[in-house]
């Protein structure tokens, strides 16, 4: 894979806004009060999650000049972390969300796989920020 470190900030801007558009349409469509709230909040939380995958490979490949900054080691360390903490929450995200597409006959199965995601979602926003 080609580096892309230079890319970090610009990526990070697409995981931020489509994550916190993403998690706050999916607790909306749970109301049922917006129809459109559900394929929005799904297509926002994928994109949102590709996006921190690249996010944390562009960050992966941007650390070694910045870690060279007097003091900066362990601040570029606990960002990392942080990074790959939300990607891999929004992964978890994003399966359950696929899962829930997947349930069609079951609605209630469908809606405690939702109300999930939503949950999660929560918890990946509150690492994001």
């Amino acid at each position: 894979m080609p580096d892309i470190g230079t890319l970090h900030p610009q990526v990070v801007h697409f995981v931020v806004a489509l994550l916190f558009l993403g998690v706050p349409m999916r607790l909306l469509a749970l109301t049922g009060k917006v129809k459109l709230a559900g394929p929005m909040a799904t297509v926002l939380l994928l994109g949102g999650t590709l996006a921190a995958v690249i996010a944390v490979q562009s960050g992966l490949d941007a650390h070694g000049p910045v870690e060279r900054i007097p003091g900066a080691r362990d601040i570029v360390h606990h960002h990392e972390e942080l990074g790959e903490r939300t990607r891999n929450l929004f992964l978890l995200v994003v399966a359950l969300e696929l899962a829930a597409l997947g349930i069609r006959r079951k609605k209630h199965y469908r809606t405690g796989v939702l109300v999930a995601s939503g949950m999660v979602g929560l918890a990946g926003l509150f690492v994001l920020y």
